[in-house]
C-alpha cells in the first residue's frame, strides 16, 4: 500500500499478530503419544489456535503469513548434536474452523467443524501405530500468499507439517498481516461502526454499536463504569471529561474536530471498604455489560473488543497494602482502570478531582505515560492532565482539563534560557531553590533560578526534581513535551493486557492521599515569579555603574565648588 496523509487512501490499515507455533506434533493428534514414545522425546504440545472474532478478523479478511525460527527434526535419532535449521525451510499447516475444541486421538478428524479451503492438503500418517492424520480442509501456509477468510470460521489453528515426531525442538513465531478499513483511525472497523458486530457469525448483529453512538468518519472512544454502592460518580465531572475529549483539536474524515467519548454509567455493585486486584476482576466478569446484555454471551465477547472497563471504588489495596490512591489503570495501552475517591481527603473529591482522575487514568489505557511518551514527571514544559504537576488544579489553578498538544520548546537543565521560558504564553510550575515551589504565569521568559532577574546567560537548575512528594529526579535531563492528543492508542484487543490472564502486572502506583495533601499545603505557599517586568541582569549591572559614576561626578562638583567658593572669599 502507498502511504498518504489521505484518510480514504490509509484507512485500510495494517495489522499483526504474532503467534508461537509448538513443534512436537500436529493438531491432528494433540494428545501425549505414552506408547513407543523415543528416548528423550517429549510430549506433543498441540496447535497454536488463534481467535479469529477477537482480533477483528471476519469472514473475507485476507491474511498474509509468514514465519521464522530454527526447528530441529528427529532430535534423538542419533548422537550428533541437535542439527537446527532455518523454520521457514519446513511447512506449517493450517486449518480453519468453527469450535476451538479438538478431539480424542481416536477421532481421525481432530477439529470439528473444520471449514472448507482451497486445494486439499495431504498431511502424512503418524510414524508410532500409522495412524492417519489428514484432514482434507486443512491447507499449507506459503510466505506472503493471500488467505482469505472463509464464511463462517472462528478460529485458525496452525501447525509444524510432520508425522507426530515429539521429538522435535525448537521454536517457530508465525506472523499474520490483514487489513480492516478503519476510515477514522479509531480501531473501530467500518463495518462495526456502521452495521454493529456480529460476533458468532450468524447474520444477527450482537453488538449495535450504531445505535450506540458510533460513527465510521469520527473518533469514538467506548467506557463501560459500574461503581460500588456510595461510590457513584458526579455525572458532570464525567460530563467535563466527554466536554474535553470532543473540544479535543483532532482531525477527522468528517472534517469535525474532536473525539466522541461515550461513558456508560451503568450499575452498583455492593460496596466493599477496600478493593483488591483480584476483586476487581471478580466484579467485572460479573457486572460487565448490562444486565439485557449478559443474557447473551456473544453480544459480551463482542463488547470486550469495543469497551474499556472502569470501576468506581471506595479504596484501593495493592498487594496487600492500602496506599490511600485515587486511581490506577492496568497499564499502559490496556482495557481496565479503577477510580477510588474513597482515597481523597474527604472520601468524594471535587467535581473538578473526579474528573481530573478519570482523564488521568483513561489517558494511561490510551498508552500515555506521565511524561508523554516517558515516566519523566512534574516537566514544566508538558502542559498535561497526565503531568502530576497539572493532574490537580492545586499548583496552577487556571490548569485546563486537557492533555497537550507539545507546542512546548525542549529545555535543557543545564543550559536553560530564561528569555525563552517554555516556549508558550502558558502558566507552568517548577521547583526553584531550597525546594521552593515557583509559578510563572507567563511562560515566555521565566526567571527559573529566582533571582530578581531575567539572565542572559545559561542557567542551570534542576527544575522537576520533587524530592519533598517522593518523585526525585536526576539534573542535567533535556525535558520534552509531547503531543498527547495524536498520539492516542486507541485499540486494546491484542494486547498483553486485553487478555483474559492479564492481571495489573504493570501497574503503577499514583498519587496518594498524603501526597496531594502535601501538594495542597504547598499551593498555600507558591510564589509567582513575575519575570517580564524584571529587568535583564546586565542592564541593571549597567545601571548601577552608570549611577555610580553620576554619584562620583556629583560628589567632584560639590567638592571643587566648596573649594571655588571657600577661595573666593578669602
Amino acid at each position: 500500500m502507498q502511504s498518504s496523509i489521505s484518510y480514504q487512501e490509509t484507512a485500510e490499515m495494517e495489522e499483526r499478530i504474532e503467534i508461537d507455533i509448538p513443534v512436537r506434533g500436529t493438531f491432528h493428534c494433540a494428545d501425549p503419544f505414552i506408547e513407543g514414545r523415543p528416548e528423550g522425546g517429549s510430549d506433543v504440545e498441540g496447535p497454536a489456535i488463534v481467535d479469529l472474532r477477537m482480533n477483528g478478523i471476519y469472514a473475507d479478511t485476507m491474511l498474509k503469513m509468514k514465519y521464522s525460527g530454527s526447528v530441529c527434526i528427529e532430535a534423538f535419532w542419533d548422537d550428533n548434536p541437535p542439527d537446527y535449521r532455518d523454520a521457514s525451510t519446513e511447512e506449517v499447516v493450517g486449518l480453519f474452523s468453527n469450535d476451538s475444541s479438538i478431539e480424542s486421538i481416536s477421532v481421525r478428524n481432530r477439529v470439528p467443524g473444520a471449514i472448507n479451503f482451497g486445494e486439499p492438503h495431504y498431511t502424512r500418517t503418524t510414524f508410532f501405530g500409522g495412524m492417519i492424520t489428514d484432514i482434507p480442509e486443512d491447507f499449507l501456509v506459503i510466505k506472503d500468499k493471500e488467505v482469505k477468510v472463509p464464511n463462517g470460521a472462528r478460529f485458525l489453528f496452525l501447525c509444524l507439517r510432520d508425522s507426530y515426531y515429539p521429538d522435535n525442538l525448537g521454536s517457530i513465531t508465525l506472523q499474520i498481516s490483514y487489513w480492516n478499513l478503519d476510515t477514522d483511525g479509531d480501531s473501530l472497523y467500518d463495518s462495526w461502526e456502521k452495521e454493529g458486530i456480529d460476533f458468532d457469525g450468524d447474520g444477527t448483529i450482537d453488538l449495535d454499536l450504531p445505535a450506540l453512538g458510533a460513527d465510521w468518519e469520527h473518533k469514538d472512544i467506548f467506557v463501560e463504569a459500574d461503581y460500588l454502592a456510595g461510590n457513584r460518580p458526579d455525572t458532570e465531572a464525567l460530563e467535563d471529561v466527554k466536554d474535553a475529549f470532543a473540544n479535543a483539536l483532532v482531525s477527522n474524515p468528517d472534517n469535525m474536530k474532536g473525539i466522541n467519548l461515550h461513558v456508560l454509567l451503568d450499575e452498583s455493585a455492593p460496596w466493599t471498604e477496600t478493593i483488591s486486584f483480584a476483586e476487581y476482576y471478580a466484579l467485572k466478569n460479573t457486572f460487565f455489560g448490562t444486565e439485557e446484555e449478559r443474557l447473551n454471551i456473544n453480544t459480551i465477547q463482542a463488547k470486550k473488543m469495543v469497551y474499556r472497563y472502569c470501576l468506581f471504588a471506595n479504596k484501593l489495596s495493592i498487594n496487600g497494602i492500602d496506599p490511600e490512591c485515587p486511581g490506577v489503570a492496568e497499564g499502559y495501552v490496556c482495557d481496565d482502570f479503577i477510580l477510588a475517591f474513597g482515597a481523597i481527603y474527604d472520601g468524594v473529591g471535587t467535581r473538578e478531582d473526579q474528573a481530573a482522575i478519570f482523564m488521568h487514568e483513561l489517558g494511561h489505557t490510551l498508552g500515555l505515560h506521565h511524561g508523554g511518551d516517558v515516566d519523566v514527571n512534574f516537566k514544566p514544559n508538558y502542559l498535561s492532565i497526565m503531568n502530576y504537576a497539572f493532574e490537580f488544579d492545586r499548583w496552577v489553578p487556571t490548569r485546563p482539563l486537557d492533555y497537550s498538544y507539545g507546542k512546548c520548546i525542549d529545555i535543557d537543565e543545564s543550559n536553560l534560557d530564561e528569555f525563552k521560558g517554555i516556549g508558550q504564553a502558558k502558566a507552568t510550575v517548577w521547583e526553584g531553590p531550597n525546594n521552593t515551589i515557583l509559578t510563572d504565569p507567563s511562560g515566555m521568559t521565566i526567571d527559573w533560578e529566582y533571582n530578581g532577574w531575567i539572565d542572559n546567560y545559561s542557567v542551570k537548575m534542576n527544575v522537576n526534581n520533587y524530592t519533598s512528594e517522593g518523585f526525585p529526579s536526576p539534573p542535567g535531563e533535556t525535558l520534552r513535551d509531547f503531543n498527547d492528543w495524536e498520539n492516542l492508542i486507541y485499540k486494546f484487543r491484542g494486547t498483553p493486557l486485553s487478555a483474559a490472564s492479564a492481571f495489573f502486572d504493570d501497574y503503577h502506583i499514583e498519587l496518594t492521599t498524603d501526597q496531594i495533601a502535601q501538594m495542597e499545603e504547598e499551593a498555600a505557599n507558591i510564589i509567582e515569579v513575575d519575570s517580564p517586568t524584571i529587568q535583564d541582569s546586565n542592564a541593571a549591572l549597567s545601571t548601577e555603574i552608570v549611577l555610580g559614576v553620576m554619584a562620583v561626578a556629583a560628589i567632584a562638583i560639590v567638592v571643587a565648588v566648596f573649594f571655588f567658593m571657600r577661595r573666593k572669599k578669602i
